[in-house]
């Protein structure tokens, strides 16, 4: 009976902890399932607030837009104003990056000979380096090198047409034109006599009336530097344009000197300044000057010293050594890098600091020589409509008591404005012989300032204050 019980006693632990064993797996398998189903619906909503997710950012910002009408204000504002103003919106950018590419390209090597021909080595493989003045007094024919290379004339000195040596003989220009001949799209602008008298020519509209930096007196003279205006043409470049006026020679009570009067000179320019640097005569005189040099550069970047063709800086020179006269010519190369209100504002910055390191200097600015009619060419930036919109901005910045303009243009163009055929090689540049007229021009137009007037230079504080006048008198 005993192992009855005991076998019954087995049977039910053993049913029991079946039983145990049963419900343990079921409740794991429960449990199972429920985390398996909470996972899932975790990932549900997960991948659920990921799609809401941009369109609740989207909501939320447009709830924010509207709920911050101040924010939108502004930004239109902003916009406005990025449009509008000259100073500091987009139009100002533009002209900042215009004026850095035109820099920038105007320094590349290779690109400045564009406008210019190497005419000083042709000069100087014709004439010779050491001999080039007495050179032209030893051949008699103009030679011009085949198969298109520019050469320099070295024929025997002469003089050149009667009407340009009369021009030169007593002092006023070489052209006079009546004054209701039409100016014809592509020409210079039709020329005029110009007065060597201190009082307006009636013929000419004057633009400005001569700006002084000193006191004034009665004792000191003042110049006044006329426009002769005309009907402009359409120009579409983003160059220039056509000025409508033509640029002439400062009025001023001019006193007729020798050569010894460049003795304390400095001539700086480009080819043309070289041209005048080799054959006019001036063995004295500083020329500091580079075929294609340009307003931009002239500061900035090394200039061969033509007396010993070695490379100098302006900065040094003019900071180290005082002259009593300084002639500028630069603009040939600048007629397609930028337009004309930057090279006007440059023009007007190395004049600042011209005046700064030379206070009793007096500066001439130099006419651009205008092309021949073959080499005007309206299809691109090289013509004569655009060398007179840079010669009227430059001659702007003459105040006429220590900064004057000169004009050449009158003793070797024709009566439309185009350089002379007969004068030029390659119709940019005069053959040699003819720069001694260019020469009895300047000595024909000198000035003496008197001391009275150069003590007020030496005494000025405010330098350059009457470039900077007269530029913006004259946009």
């Amino acid at each position: 009976m005993k192992k009855k019980k005991q076998k019954q006693q087995q049977r039910k632990q053993t049913g029991q902890q079946t039983s145990l064993a049963q419900k343990k797996q079921q409740t794991e398998q429960q449990t199972r399932l429920v985390q398996k189903q909470q996972t899932g619906q975790r990932k549900q909503s997960l991948r659920q607030s990921e799609s809401q997710m941009p369109k609740r950012q989207k909501r939320d910002w447009r709830a924010y837009l509207y709920n911050c009408p101040y924010l939108l204000l502004i930004t239109l504002t902003t916009l406005a104003v990025m449009f509008i103003s000259d100073e500091i919106g987009i139009s100002a950018a533009v002209r900042d990056t215009q004026m850095f590419v035109s820099r920038s390209y105007a320094k590349m090597p290779g690109e400045q000979g564009v406008l210019e021909a190497d005419v000083h080595s042709s000069m100087l493989e014709d004439n010779g380096k050491t001999s080039d003045i007495e050179n032209l007094n030893k051949v008699g024919n103009e030679d011009v090198v085949k198969n298109g290379k520019d050469t320099a004339d070295i024929g025997k000195t002469d003089e050149i047409q009667t009407n340009v040596a009369a021009g030169i003989g007593d002092g006023s220009e070489a052209e006079s034109f009546d004054e209701e001949t039409e100016v014809k799209a592509g020409n210079a602008g039709i020329r005029k006599d110009n007065s060597d008298d201190l009082q307006n020519d009636d013929r000419h509209q004057s633009e400005h009336g001569g700006l002084k930096n000193g006191v004034e007196t009665e004792d000191v003279p003042k110049g006044v530097t006329d426009f002769e205006f005309y009907e402009p043409v359409q120009i579409e470049s983003r160059y220039y344009k056509d000025a409508g006026k033509v640029a002439l020679t400062t009025v001023y009570p001019y006193t007729k000197e020798n050569t010894s009067y460049f003795d304390n000179a400095a001539f700086l320019g480009d080819s043309r300044t070289l041209g005048i640097s080799d054959y006019a005569g001036l063995e004295n005189t500083d020329f500091y000057c580079d075929s294609g040099m340009t307003i931009f550069r002239i500061l900035e970047d090394e200039v061969t010293y033509q007396k010993t063709g070695s490379k100098v800086r302006m900065t040094e020179v003019l900071q180290t050594k005082q002259y009593g006269k300084i002639y500028i010519m630069l603009g040939m190369n600048e007629l397609g890098y930028g337009d004309t209100e930057m090279y006007l504002d440059q023009y007007q910055q190395v004049l600042q600091q011209i005046r700064e390191w030379q206070p009793e200097a007096v500066i001439y600015i130099m006419a651009n020589l205008h092309v021949s009619r073959e080499k005007n060419n309206m299809e691109t930036e090289f013509n004569n409509i655009n060398i007179n919109d840079k010669n009227a901005a430059s001659a702007s910045l003459a105040n006429g008591t220590d900064v004057f303009y000169l004009d050449v243009n009158p003793v070797f163009t024709d009566e439309e404005g185009y350089l002379k055929s007969e004068l030029t090689f390659d119709g940019v540049h005069l053959y040699a012989k003819h720069y001694d007229a260019w020469r009895e021009f300047l000595l024909e137009h000198a000035v003496d300032l008197p001391k009275s007037q150069i003590s007020e230079a030496e005494q000025r504080t405010d330098t350059g204050s009457g470039i900077g006048k007269a530029a913006q008198e004259n946009p």
